[in-house]
């Protein structure tokens, strides 16, 4: 990417939102000190409120110097878009990058991603799983090629743990809404794109995307993206975005609910996590939808 800036200033602050994720970091980090890029970049390590010493983990980190890292204290509320934003505070940089602490990204990844910018407001990238995660575990959790990542009924839209954007532009629009918990990197595209922004996403999998293996981080996941989903689609009604179908989801919940763990997974043929995921995603739709007005029949 050009630039008229001083060869001493940094081109770039990637911002990195992390809660408890010191023990993966690293992988992370070492990704980032291997990119391509040719400019300078600084890294801003946004601590969401972390009980794991992430923060003497980054000032003593010999990566430090190399990355230019700086830890910001973004622990007064919870949440992936208020770290996100508090991270885009201390950035001084014209371009904001953002990945994830638990994630690898591709050695050609900020480069790629930069070079957008010279032609659209907002870039993104694909994911795989593949890298980071067991057969067991993807067969378990499904997950979209990037041929199909990045597309809605409605408008085309980034993945927060791949993104880029001027940092004017995301501070015009006001960054991420810190009350959508979940599908907040959605409504961030989709605002953009109704104030005249262009958007393009990288249909390559640019990053390695780490999955959830637990039960519970499952169900709770899957539950978010569903009701978050639900409340970014209700914002956007009144502009044309399409609802959910609430017999869509009934019929997939009686499905499910014949097709539940308590049988042999050899005669359901799901395995438990996909069950998991797939009903709290429902339910979590069915529950958004009814309290932001997403839901027809």
């Amino acid at each position: 990417m050009s630039s008229n800036l001083p060869d001493d200033t940094a081109t770039v602050s990637v911002i990195i939102p992390v809660h408890n994720s010191k023990a993966v970091l690293d992988h992370q980090l070492r990704a980032l000190a291997a990119q391509d890029y040719l400019h300078r970049f600084t890294v801003i390590i946004s601590d969401n409120g972390s009980t794991d010493g992430l923060r003497a983990h980054i000032e003593s980190h010999p990566l430090r110097t190399a990355l230019d890292l700086t830890y910001v204290d973004a622990s007064q509320h919870i949440g992936a878009s208020f770290a996100r934003n508090r991270g885009a505070d201390a950035a001084d940089a014209p371009i904001l990058a953002f990945c994830d602490a638990d994630d690898v990204v591709h050695p050609t990844w900020l480069r790629r991603l930069t070079a957008e910018l010279e032609l659209c407001d907002l870039a993104g990238t694909g994911l795989s799983t593949e890298a980071l995660n067991s057969d067991t575990a993807r067969a378990a959790v499904p997950f979209a090629p990037p041929s199909k990542q990045g597309k809605s009924a409605f408008r085309p839209f980034v993945i927060g743990a791949s993104m880029a954007c001027r940092a004017s532009t995301y501070r015009d629009l006001g960054g991420m809404l810190e009350f959508v918990h979940a599908g907040e990197d959605m409504e961030f595209s989709w605002r953009a794109q109704q104030a005249g922004l262009r958007l393009h996403f990288i249909a390559e999998p640019l990053v390695h995307y780490r999955l959830r293996t637990g039960y519970r981080d499952n169900w709770r996941q899957a539950g978010a993206l569903g009701y978050g989903s639900a409340h970014v689609r209700g914002m956007y009604r009144a502009a044309g975005c399409p609802p959910f179908r609430i017999r869509t989801s009934a019929l997939a919940l009686l499905v499910l609910g014949l097709r539940n763990p308590l049988l042999p997974t050899a005669l359901t043929q799901m395995p438990t996590r996909l069950w998991l995921r797939s009903t709290a995603a429902h339910l979590g739709i069915i529950r958004g939808g009814h309290r932001y007005g997403s839901l027809t029949w």
